[in-house]
């Protein structure tokens, strides 16, 4: 008679150590948002703050313990990786990081957060990229949806600056819109940037080239300038195809900056969108030539659209073709002034808004443009800076947020 209760006492350990394991592969998320299969790599407990987040966005979340379990990560998934993790085994052995960053590169959304964000961006050769120097980048989204025929990656990125819960829930929304939708066999080309730049190409032709996506990188400031502002920066890139050049390539380049005063994001705030100042300067020279920018000048008082185009025309500058992307953005009470210096090498935009107006309590997106001319066996070389003023007339107060960026790469 002593028997049973001899073999519960004796069994209880492994049913226990059973039940443990089915719990943490997959995990269970009871308030989950969505049913998105997601993954994560470099987490091994499951009570870690990514791993709580990502539960309470997601009924489909499974810890993978080692990278030989990337096998089970499918088209339409999510790809989480802890950069402290990655960055301290890919030290000791380079070959995981080449096996992680194959994940991108099959179009899954790859994720790095905390660590070294940028690791697996900056392992993908001739990738369209951004840095963000001198802030506390957090995290770094990547996919790669197809190569252009000389090469150059077609890229999404998406970075966040301060924030954790934040950089979480942002990047994995930002991951849900670039999966596969139903009915659809392969990303969406462009990803984020059709829903966000809308540029116009010039049909093809015998004469006329056409302008191909080739890079899509986001930076939010999250709460980081709280309670002034928060700012979103949206890069989009695009190629020249069909040039008839061997020696140059063109690529145009669309800035969108969202600014969201605090007076409208942020409660007992009173701060109100007053300027946005933008500068863009080559770093190589050389192998780098602007030839087209906008917008130039433009007022208005009421409610309005401003239009500019960029591109190439044929006879200028060496280009053998025409082709020209037209962008469009809303704007109100607001003076924009050409304050380019040199139109090849440095150029810039000053957006000037009432702030006493309603125009200083709404949420903007400011898109200036350019196209940059690149020697055959040159890259994308440029920087550039973006300052935001705001004033609070509750205080007579001037604030400034500012993003220092570089572009590099194709």
């Amino acid at each position: 008679m002593q028997v049973g209760p001899y073999v519960t006492r004796r069994y209880l350990p492994a049913l226990f150590t059973m039940i443990l394991a089915f719990t943490i592969y997959p995990l269970p998320s009871v308030l989950a948002t969505s049913n998105t299969p997601t993954y994560v790599l470099g987490v091994s407990n499951p009570t870690d703050p990514l791993i709580v987040d990502l539960q309470g966005l997601t009924s489909s979340l499974t810890i993978l313990p080692s990278v030989t379990g990337l096998s089970l990560v499918g088209s339409n998934s999510i790809l989480f990786v802890d950069g402290s993790w990655l960055q301290s085994v890919s030290s000791v052995d380079p070959t995981v990081l080449s096996l992680v960053a194959q994940e991108p590169l099959k179009a899954i959304p790859t994720i790095v957060v905390r660590g070294a964000p940028s690791l697996i961006a900056n392992s993908i050769a001739r990738l369209v990229s951004t840095k963000v120097p001198n802030l506390p980048l957090i995290s770094e989204g990547v996919q790669i949806i197809g190569t252009l025929p000389d090469g150059t990656p077609q890229g999404n990125t998406f970075q966040v600056i301060a924030g954790f819960d934040y950089a979480v829930h942002a990047e994995f929304s930002w991951a849900q819109q670039l999966l596969p939708k139903a009915g659809v066999s392969a990303p969406l080309t462009g990803g984020l940037a059709k829903r966000t730049v809308s540029p116009l190409a010039t049909p093809s032709g015998p004469s006329f080239g056409s302008w191909t996506f080739a890079a899509n990188a986001q930076t939010s400031t999250g709460d980081f300038f709280s309670p002034v502002a928060r700012v979103s920066y949206n890069f989009t890139g695009y190629e020249l195809q069909n040039s008839g050049s061997s020696s140059y390539k063109w690529f145009n380049f669309f800035t969108n900056e969202t600014l969201q005063p605090g007076i409208s994001t942020f409660s007992n705030s009173n701060w109100r969108t007053a300027e946005e100042i933008d500068h863009v300067v080559l770093n190589n020279q050389t192998s780098n030539l602007l030839v087209s920018h906008g917008p130039q000048l433009f007022s208005t008082s009421g409610p309005s659209v401003l239009t500019y185009t960029i591109g190439t025309q044929a006879g200028f500058l060496n280009a053998l073709t025409s082709a020209n992307q037209t962008q469009s953005y809303f704007l109100k009470n607001t003076q924009v002034t050409d304050i380019t210096t040199n139109s090849t090498s440095n150029i810039g935009w000053d957006h000037q808004v009432n702030a006493q107006t309603s125009a200083g309590k709404l949420t903007f997106s400011i898109i200036p443009g350019w196209t940059d001319r690149i020697t055959a066996p040159g890259r994308i070389d440029l920087r550039g800076v973006l300052t935001s003023y705001f004033e609070d007339f509750s205080t007579n107060s001037v604030r400034s947020t500012s993003l220092s960026f570089s572009i590099f790469g194709g």
